[in-house]
């Protein structure tokens, strides 16, 4: 073959007829940011074949050339029948290293869903049953996909026969066996891989995941399969990034319609604290079963902590009492966001700041424990200002349903209004002062001295006096 051939089917970019181990290119099939898919047939049976080759621009980023060479050596321990299977690995002469694997006729979930919609419960059932196969002998093996996504999942169908479908992509799998010698340096602490739409927080974070960051994914694409979309959806991935952080999961039976027990499947995959979901992914897929073929299943109503902190300046403001106006409301949302809160309003001389409380009653009480806490250290800063000029600050902190924090229906009893109607809950008294409803204290009497208000007030709210 002359130069000018050689180079026009070796090049970037393979041409058909080229030729790579024993398997000779046909076309490309897909082209990703790092390697390219080509389809080509193995010389000495005829299969076809899937090329993975990577773009010579990476091949001199030593992480990203080992994480490749990585996937193919993962990929070779995990034989399962929903795991895409590798045929062999290499190097082309100029570097760029290969993985080829068997030909999957079908298209990923990703593309199923565009063409026809949402799944019933059952036929997302038919498909979480051999994902999550292949992820338990994933886990089984030590590994952690940590992409798990509808893009991800080849689905395969043949005729008249139930659906198919294959587990692909483990570019960025964690490998957490420790007798694989050089891993641990691919994925270090503080590296987030994966996809902002399908990311666990622990992988946002930069945490090592373990296998209930799939658990996480597991429940995204549980959701995804029967709606049609994520969940989370934002304008820029660190708008995606921070509704996995700290928004609530919303339920599926809000946009499909599922029942019930299964917003109970999604809620537990999609807790902000791994230790809070499935501990396996045969828990999580036993509870699925149960909500599909009709078993029982109950959510526990969400509620939101909410506190609400506002500064006022007694008698005419100057420029002194303004700043330090600025200065407490911004100490009142630092402190909000080191207890977990994410603020949400922010105004001239106000602030509100929200979290969703965790499921267990242990938990919950100790996140309101550490709020109040927090804020009665906050108000007694404030009061220890007593120079002119003089600035007051009341916090009120309350605690509602979750589903209610956009509500602006006012005029209602007090928590029935939702949170953004300040007048149902929020209280300003004269002087500094830590306000709390009764659903904020529940629970916490024994720890905080309170005492009714005297001041016109919504029945239930105590003033916090301080710690018991």
């Amino acid at each position: 073959m002359s130069p000018g051939g050689e180079e026009a089917l070796y090049g970037e970019e393979l041409s058909p007829g080229a030729l790579v181990g024993r398997w000779v290119v046909e076309h490309v099939h897909y082209q990703g940011p790092v390697s390219r898919l080509y389809r080509a047939r193995d010389t000495q049976t005829g299969a076809a074949a899937a090329l993975k080759i990577m773009h010579s621009r990476f091949t001199a980023a030593h992480t990203a050339l080992r994480r490749f060479r990585q996937e193919a050596t993962t990929l070779q321990r995990l034989h399962h029948p929903h795991i895409v299977e590798v045929l062999g690995h290499g190097e082309l002469p100029d570097g760029r290293p290969f993985i080829a694997m068997e030909w999957l006729p079908g298209r990923d979930l990703a593309a199923e869903l565009a063409a026809r919609g949402p799944l019933s419960p059952r036929e997302a059932l038919e498909i979480l049953e051999q994902v999550g196969a292949a992820l338990e002998a994933a886990h089984a093996a030590g590994v952690v996909h940590r992409d798990l996504k509808a893009h991800n999942v080849v689905c395969l169908r043949g005729g008249a026969e139930a659906v198919r479908v294959k587990l692909v992509d483990f570019g960025v799998a964690k490998d957490l066996s420790p007798r694989t010698p050089g891993t641990s340096s691919l994925t270090q602490t503080g590296a987030v891989l994966g996809t902002p739409l399908f990311m666990a927080p622990e992988q946002i974070r930069g945490e090592p995941p373990d296998a209930r960051t799939d658990l996480y994914a597991l429940g995204l694409l549980l959701f995804h399969l029967v709606t049609g979309t994520p969940p989370f959806l934002g304008a820029t991935p660190h708008e995606v990034e921070e509704q996995h952080l700290h928004a609530p999961p919303p339920r599926p039976s809000e946009r499909a319609p599922v029942p019930a027990a299964l917003d109970a499947v999604v809620h537990r995959c999609l807790q902000k604290r791994r230790e809070e979901r499935y501990p396996t992914v045969a828990a999580m897929l036993e509870a699925l079963r149960r909500a599909v073929h009709g078993g029982p299943g109950t959510l526990a109503p969400e509620r939101t902590l909410a506190l609400y902190a506002e500064a006022c300046v007694e008698g005419e403001p100057d420029g002194a009492a303004l700043e330090r106006m600025d200065g407490l409301l911004e100490s009142a949302s630092a402190m909000a966001r080191e207890a977990g809160l994410t603020v949400r309003v922010e105004g001239a001389g106000c602030m509100l700041a929200v979290a969703v409380l965790p499921a267990g009653a242990r938990e919950e009480r100790e996140a309101r424990a550490r709020l109040l806490a927090s804020a009665l250290a906050l108000v007694r800063i404030a009061e220890a200002m007593t120079s002119p000029p003089h600035v007051t600050l009341n916090v009120t902190v309350h605690v509602d349903a979750a589903r209610r924090w956009r509500e602006k229906a006012c005029g209602m009893p007090s928590g029935t209004g939702g949170l953004l109607c300040l007048s149902g809950w929020a209280v300003a008294t004269p002087g500094h002062a830590l306000i709390v409803t009764e659903a904020a204290l529940q629970g916490l009497e024994t720890d905080f001295l309170a005492e009714p208000l005297r001041e016109q007030a919504p029945r239930g709210h105590r003033r916090v006096m301080g710690l018991r």
